[in-house]
């Protein structure tokens, strides 16, 4: 299989384009844009990252089709005030386990002006959370996850606020580190789009995305290595 060669200027200008007319009208008219300059090369650019984080030690997995590593645009308005009805940006997800929804994973967005990037579990189950709060309360285990998430600080993902308040009922305070206590899920993200670097727009795009995956997967291997 050839190499890729990166996502072209006309991929980040169709994301652009959906960003400022986002409406059913303007992606029927440009549908085949939508085709040739995205799903193409987001499809051929999965394909070939699927060897790189197969031989990562967890290996998550590539899979080049919708609803595997390629995410939707259409957004599910039923519960939104929101109704515009795309998202206008190309998300891409690699994973541990059996669902890319459910389980540790890392995730690559392409905007029209931007890149954003992210990791770890949204949420977990009752099972996850005690085994992920009895991990950050041991010492040693919670020096691992700290030391993960300064790695991902460090390209940009910072982690995002805690879901509770306040300590969880019959959780006993572990001073300063309490705030990993109060979440329900753990994910570090980029809170702003990064720029988009010129190695993503040549064939030094699989390269540059493999060493950006790894800075961050320290913080999904430890979720896996905790809560499975």
């Amino acid at each position: 299989m050839p190499g890729f060669s990166g996502f072209s200027k006309a991929t980040f200008g169709y994301l652009a384009g959906l960003e400022a007319n986002n409406s059913k009208d303007w992606f029927a008219a440009n549908r085949a844009a939508y085709e040739d300059d995205l799903i193409a090369p987001a499809l051929d650019f999965v394909a070939a990252m699927a060897p790189v984080v197969a031989q990562m030690n967890p290996a998550y997995q590539a899979v080049p089709k919708m609803n595997g590593s390629l995410r939707r645009l259409n957004r599910d308005l039923r519960f939104s005030k929101d109704k515009t009805p795309f998202s206008p940006r190309l998300h891409l997800v690699f994973w541990h386990g059996s669902h890319p929804n459910r389980a540790p994973a890392i995730h690559l967005v392409l905007h029209g002006d931007g890149l954003g990037l992210g990791v770890g579990q949204w949420a977990m189950t009752p099972a996850e959370l005690a085994a992920y709060r009895a991990a950050v309360v041991d010492p040693a285990r919670r020096a691992r996850l700290k030391s993960a998430l300064k790695a991902a600080e460090e390209v940009g993902a910072t982690l995002t606020e805690p879901a509770l308040a306040r300590l969880p009922k019959g959780v006993e305070s572990i001073g300063d580190d309490d705030h990993l206590l109060r979440h329900k899920g753990l994910v570090a993200r980029s809170h702003k789009r990064l720029p988009i670097p010129e190695e993503m727009l040549g064939p030094g795009a699989v390269d540059y995305a493999g060493k950006l995956i790894k800075a961050v997967a320290p913080i999904s291997d430890w979720l896996v290595e905790t809560t499975a």
